[in-house]
């Protein structure tokens, strides 16, 4: 037995909606049920033999080969299994995940894990706006699992995030941790503008200083030695990302906010 592999075999015009294609909805399936599923592409339905090429049977790997940025919602609601795909992926990567692994080997859209629950998606390129955010007009962001994005990831990361892990090695956009309640956002390279806009609760980890400065709706602690961060470290060892070979630190400067709402925030920017 071999993992399922669908390859894209035709060129998208419009965006298509994956959302049926995940280990769990696929268990005990036959290649001839899978490959007769419907996928809807705007105002079409089409089966999934139209668009891919299906092999193999083994649905607790799914791999899509020869991806494109217009699939939309892959690994919507997923809760066990491994979806790995080879190119850049469309909107709603991981939409409600609750368990398992999603590996992009390219970019992600807008929406990467969008209130996921649980489970661990990793990007190896960059990622669009609103990573592991609530969509508009919704309170919850991510309340789980580990987002790591080994490039950079867009604007507004972690958009009302209430729980878990987002991982950036690259830079990260403006407003990342705007309007989060709790959970933590690390990032190696540097951000952008009116960081922590709006931050109620949660952590924004920095390894370096950034260029824009922190904002006035910020208070300034000063220095603090912090015993929580090495085990933080501690945790990253067991991760496929640069975050486990990262030096450990636990000297920080540390500003709290956004003190325009309740203040409780914090952005810790490491001590060189």
């Amino acid at each position: 037995m071999s993992a399922l592999k669908l390859t894209l075999k035709v060129s998208l015009a419009q965006r298509v909606d994956c959302s049926p294609l995940t280990p769990d909805k696929l268990a005990g399936k036959t290649r001839q049920e899978i490959a007769e599923l419907p996928l809807f592409s705007g105002r079409r339905q089409l089966r999934v033999a139209d668009l891919f090429d299906v092999d193999g049977d083994e649905t607790d790997t799914i791999q899509i080969e020869n991806s494109s940025d217009k699939l939309d919602h892959v690994g919507h609601a997923m809760a066990s299994g491994e979806i790995q795909v080879s190119g850049n992926v469309g909107a709603y990567l991981g939409q409600f995940m609750s368990g398992g692994h999603i590996m992009v080997k390219g970019n992600s859209d807008l929406y990467t894990g969008c209130e996921m629950k649980g489970g661990q998606i990793k990007i190896e390129g960059n990622t669009g706006d609103f990573v592991g955010a609530a969509r508009s007009g919704y309170k919850n962001g991510m309340t789980g699992g580990t987002i790591i994005i080994t490039g950079n990831s867009g604007d507004r990361t972690g958009d009302h995030m209430r729980r878990g892990y987002i991982l950036i090695e690259g830079n990260a956009g403006d407003y990342c941790g705007s309007r989060m309640v709790s959970g933590t956002i690390a990032v190696i390279g540097q951000t952008g503008a009116h960081l922590g806009y709006g931050m109620k609760r949660g952590t924004l980890l920095l390894n370096q200083a950034p260029k824009q400065g922190i904002g006035a709706n910020f208070n300034d602690c000063g220095a603090h030695t912090l015993a929580f961060l090495p085990l933080m470290f501690a945790s990253f060892k067991k991760l496929d990302s640069a975050f486990a070979n990262l030096s450990p630190f636990s000297r920080v400067h540390r500003y709290a906010g956004d003190i325009g709402g309740i203040g409780m925030g914090e952005i810790l920017v490491k001590i060189s």
